[in-house]
């Protein structure tokens, strides 16, 4: 595995850290549900300044949503911030936080949704799957990671184009090497 890759996820987990420890987020969320750590960060595969969590909403409200607004606005001064509540498709409440912020100046998205317990077990269930995967074959680990650098070079990362897990899925079945393999193989529209 490329060292390159390797020291980008542990600085890239250092900043995530500050995020949610010396910046306070994660005891802030503790107090509102409990917190879990998902995404890139949980399965150690880093490609670029992410952080997820998923917080057990059995206990949110408005008023918890106005409470969490104000911290991350007064913490971290968001360059982009916004917080909803909604129904998904399952006929679930569900309460979403998503900001941008600055930390050793370099850009960080961060996204904290707010779900049932079994909606969470199943995350971190993929989030495992995932782990166990790339842990058993290594080879799959540096091609996850040079996957979703090329994609971002491209500008193809992101929001309605390439996802994480449009790279998980490609690379462990079905065998996928590189980003142009990718992209012939499953073009976006």
């Amino acid at each position: 595995m490329s060292d390159i890759y390797e020291l980008q996820n542990s600085k890239r987990k250092k900043n995530a850290d500050k995020i949610l420890y010396e910046c306070g987020l994660w005891d802030f969320l503790s107090k509102i549900g409990q917190p879990h750590i998902i995404g890139s960060y949980r399965m150690d595969l880093m490609a670029w300044n992410d952080l997820d969590l998923d917080i057990e909403n059995s206990c949110m409200s408005r008023e918890k949503l106005y409470q969490l607004t104000s911290f991350v606005l007064d913490v971290f001064h968001p360059l982009w911030y916004e917080a909803k509540e909604e129904v998904n498709d399952e006929g679930k409440r569900v309460w979403f936080h998503g900001f941008h912020v600055l930390i050793d100046d370099e850009l960080w998205n961060v996204d904290l949704w707010f779900f049932d317990t079994e909606t969470i077990t199943k995350a971190e269930a993929y989030c495992d799957g995932i782990s166990s995967a790339v842990q058993k074959f290594p080879v799959y680990r540096e091609r996850i990671f040079r996957i979703k650098d090329a994609l971002r070079e491209k500008g193809l990362y992101g929001f309605y184009q390439y996802s994480s897990m449009d790279v998980y899925r490609a690379v462990l079945e079905f065998g996928v090497q590189d980003s142009e393999e990718l992209i012939a193989k499953f073009e976006k529209k």
